[in-house]
């Protein structure tokens, strides 16, 4: 953001592997993802001193794959 790149870490949960449920040949991954960052690690500082806008911004993440059946041999 503004330019600026940081290390973010991820909470990762591995909601679910296996075959695609409608019978197909593919195969699903499910996996969510989440973290708070700081706005102002970014250099994102209006509103911070007034508290008008907060610091921490909470990102959520949902991740759906699908892949051939070979995937998992």
């Amino acid at each position: 953001m503004l330019g600026q790149t940081n290390p973010v870490e991820l909470d990762v949960v591995l909601n679910k592997a296996s075959a695609y449920p409608f019978g197909h040949e593919e195969h699903t991954l499910g996996i969510s993802a989440e973290t708070t960052i700081k706005r102002s690690d970014w250099g994102m500082t209006y509103g911070l001193d007034s508290q008008l806008v907060g610091d921490e911004v909470k990102l959520r993440f949902g991740f759906e794959a699908i892949k051939d059946s070979g995937w998992f041999r």
